[in-house]
């Protein structure tokens, strides 16, 4: 049976709290956006996609060992921001930003670590952000846009790391569902 994954750090609920409010401003331009479930705010370290459940201990090593010299470490969660950018801006986030550069060591380790499953190595460096939506027309951007550049800086709060997530994801017409799989405590 194949599964849908990805390795995550899920975010606590006072963070998630201050994105819904902050998304319920957004969401008050009318524009033509899929907004995240706040249920569903996480930081993703790696997408995976489709796997066959027999790869999951290979993949459980893997995250082992991507973060087995690492400690716990704060991340920072704030600023909107959206790529390509805020003028045309397809996808919409929050920055997430830690002072040691943990996120980027865990993620080109665990780059490096899947390829050996088959799975393709990124091309693009790691940007650690949060998808609060994605845009599906341009019905009311040039509002969205306007909100979004009115309030570029905001903080939403630090997250401490004690753990990273190996999560399942299961589509439905009305969204994803996430599913944790398994826990990787940090040392």
């Amino acid at each position: 049976m194949t599964i849908r994954a990805f390795i995550a750090i899920e975010i606590g609920k006072e963070i998630k709290r201050k994105l819904s409010e902050f998304l319920s401003q957004l969401k008050e331009t009318n524009a033509d956006v899929k907004w995240v479930f706040p249920e569903n705010i996480h930081l993703t370290l790696k997408f995976i996609g489709y796997i066959e459940e027999e790869t999951l201990p290979g993949l459980n090593k893997i995250i082992n060992d991507a973060i087995s010299c690492l400690s716990p470490f704060n991340i920072s969660i704030r600023n909107i921001g959206a790529f390509p950018n805020l003028k045309k801006p397809r996808i919409i986030f929050v920055c997430v930003q830690d002072k040691g550069n943990s996120l980027a060591k865990i993620y080109e380790k665990l780059d490096k670590g899947v390829e050996k499953l088959g799975i393709k190595r990124e091309s693009k460096k790691y940007v650690g952000h949060i998808t609060l939506g994605r845009i599906r027309s341009q019905k009311n951007i040039s509002k969205l846009i306007n909100t979004l550049k009115s309030d570029t800086e905001h903080f939403f709060g630090l997250e401490k790391v004690n753990y990273i997530s190996l999560m399942q994801s299961k589509l439905t017409p009305t969204g994803p569902i996430y599913t944790r799989l398994n826990s990787f405590m940090l040392n």
